[in-house]
């Protein structure tokens, strides 16, 4: 999470423009990620609409990249339940306009312009993976 010593993947907020960086920033500092994944889904709060003026394709634009920001804040480990890693990836894949897109398809659709992202998502799969054996040995 923020403040940790893990890489952030911080192209999704470099391909802002420069006019909604401020909005994304306030976001990425203050807001968690449910509360980004509700103002997607249902809008910018009052206070966000109040103190910034976007139209609502920048909205969509912003959120949809403070989103992929803020999943890949968490660092996934094996004890993470694969319940919560699944939901962080179904999020991704819907922040990245690619909403029912597995998680192999989203890697495939990040490696190019995004690979640390990619490699986040190579790591949810690889500790499902060795989860999956784990639980197969016992």
């Amino acid at each position: 999470m923020p403040g940790s010593s893990h890489e952030v993947d911080p192209t999704f907020m470099d391909e802002l423009p420069l006019s909604v960086r401020d909005p994304a920033l306030d976001m990425i500092r203050y807001a968690t990620l449910k509360e980004m994944l509700l103002m997607r889904i249902n809008g910018p709060t009052s206070y966000y609409r109040e103190r910034y003026s976007l139209s609502e394709e920048q909205w969509t634009l912003v959120l949809n990249a403070v989103l992929l920001t803020k999943i890949s804040y968490f660092q996934i480990t094996m004890d993470f339940p694969n319940a919560y890693i699944d939901k962080l990836l179904e999020i991704a894949a819907f922040a990245a306009g690619l909403p029912g897109q597995d998680a192999a398809g989203l890697y495939k659709a990040m490696v190019n312009d995004h690979p640390m992202f990619a490699d986040w998502i190579k790591r949810c799969l690889i500790v499902k993976q060795q989860k999956a054996r784990g639980q197969k040995r016992a």
